[in-house]
């Protein structure tokens, strides 16, 4: 079972951001390769997540996301997440 769509395209929205944002630090050296890999360890499971789904999932994606927002204040996961959900 997929996730719904409304979680779906939250959790789209936040890969996307996550993509884009990687691909610009690389190119700065201002950004930690910590906050990086945070950023992936936070995300890395969201495909699975979406494909997968179970009715406990979305408490899971929003606990990893959660855990990179405690760490570093940019990109604001859980923020990216809400408003990807109301996104056409």
């Amino acid at each position: 079972m997929i996730a719904p769509e409304q979680i779906l395209n939250g959790a789209l929205r936040v890969l996307h951001v996550a993509g884009y944002t990687t691909r610009n630090w690389t190119i700065r050296d201002e950004v930690s390769r910590k906050q990086i890999n945070d950023l992936w360890e936070a995300i890395h499971e969201i495909p699975t997540l979406l494909k997968r789904w179970r009715p406990d999932a979305e408490v899971e994606l929003k606990m990893y996301l959660r855990e990179y927002n405690e760490k570093w204040p940019a990109p604001n996961l859980m923020t990216i997440y809400e408003q990807g959900q109301t996104e056409e």
